[in-house]
């Protein structure tokens, strides 16, 4: 008969904590199932980053190497100035499209920074008749079109 309050005692003493431990993990799966609601977290985002450090890491050694009023320079400086907008236009994405933010907008963003960039080298070299400029600006066109679809 003793060993009924003891029991008792213990039982209520223990299942307490052991309903608090659990509702942590129930939260935690709850998390796990809703979408990422930030979009610096993202793979697109985070392919942007990748993205960023290799051109500032290339740029950093091509200036140290001839200046900055160097072609190859100016060329990857303009190419980091349009990344960084694009990152900035990602970060500012609304809650409810985050989780469009895949690798695969990721890479439609990185295609479009490339030919933008590709677009201004050969507008300021060969002027904007010339008939491989006309190309990039129609696929830059394009592919807008295509990113702007996929953010509907």
């Amino acid at each position: 008969m003793k060993r009924t309050p003891l029991v008792l005692v213990l039982v209520l003493a223990f299942f307490p904590a052991a309903t608090l431990a659990q509702k942590p993990a129930a939260t935690l799966a709850q998390k796990a199932s809703e979408p990422e609601q930030n979009p610096r977290t993202t793979q697109a985002y985070c392919m942007l980053i990748q993205e960023k450090v290799k051109l500032q890491a290339e740029l950093e050694s091509l200036v140290s190497e001839y200046s900055s009023d160097w072609p190859k320079s100016k060329r990857v400086q303009f190419e980091l100035d349009t990344l960084k907008s694009e990152m900035k236009k990602m970060a500012e994405v609304e809650e409810s499209k985050v989780i469009k933010l895949t690798a695969g907008y990721g890479s439609l963003v990185l295609r479009r920074i490339v030919l933008a960039t590709d677009a201004h080298v050969l507008l300021e070299e060969e002027g904007q008749e010339w008939p491989t400029f006309k190309q990039k600006q129609r696929e830059l066109e394009l592919l807008d079109k295509e990113i702007q679809k996929l953010m509907r």
